[in-house]
């Protein structure tokens, strides 16, 4: 079995690869909602997911990506008195994913991938969605600083000039709960947790980037 494993290896070594190092840049929407036991109903939002990402190619096939993005999650709900506010998170976030072309033969690459985020919280406000109530509320005191889980996903490129054009499809789901103990007033009206809700980010991306 030793000696399988050191012939694989150095058959590993000597065969030719393409590792290089790609970079761009990316832009699209976050369609957003938290899944859990929350004991009301939970309805989407919109934000932007903007930043710069990197790839690194082990072969034709395999590569393994990261970036930088500012991505806004969030989610509509019911606040008071049938008021219905839009909270908005803002997140800096770090990707790790494994992306995999898969062989068909056409003009560009279709691929699929997988992996791992960390985000870190940088603000958070709710805005309250009806009349007579307009301003904003910060909420970075009632939400975890940070943020982990998968992301799974799927895309297409097309080479443009000397670089790829990738539109990219990603679902991507929390792990921790974004639930915590507080006891606050917003509105004149006190909230309180004791931390027990199971609440997690749920995100549906679509984005448009350029990888030189």
């Amino acid at each position: 079995m030793k000696k399988i494993i050191f012939v694989l290896f150095v058959i590993a070594f000597f065969i030719e690869t393409p590792a290089q190092f790609q970079y761009g840049i990316e832009g699209g929407l976050n369609l957003s909602t938290i899944k859990g036991n929350y004991p009301q109903k939970l309805n989407s939002t919109t934000g932007i997911l903007i930043g710069l990402n990197g790839s690194y190619s082990f072969f034709d096939f395999l590569s393994i990506e990261s970036g930088l993005y500012l991505s806004q999650k969030g989610v509509t709900r019911i606040l008071f008195s049938d008021i219905q506010g839009i909270e908005t998170y803002n997140y800096l976030e770090i990707p790790l994913n494994l992306k995999y072309n898969l062989p068909i033969e056409e003009p560009g690459k279709t691929f699929v991938f997988a992996g791992v985020y960390g985000a870190r919280l940088l603000s958070a406000g709710v805005r309250p969605d009806n009349e007579g109530q307009s301003s904003s509320v910060n909420l970075g005191d009632i939400l975890p600083s940070w943020d982990y889980g998968i992301n799974l996903g799927l895309g297409q490129s097309f080479y443009i000039s000397s670089g790829m054009m990738n539109i990219k499809i990603k679902y991507s789901l929390g792990i921790p709960t974004l639930d915590k103990v507080y006891n606050v007033i917003k509105y004149g009206e006190t909230f309180t947790s004791d931390g027990s809700n199971k609440l997690n980010n749920s995100v549906i991306s679509i984005s448009l980037g350029y990888t030189y």
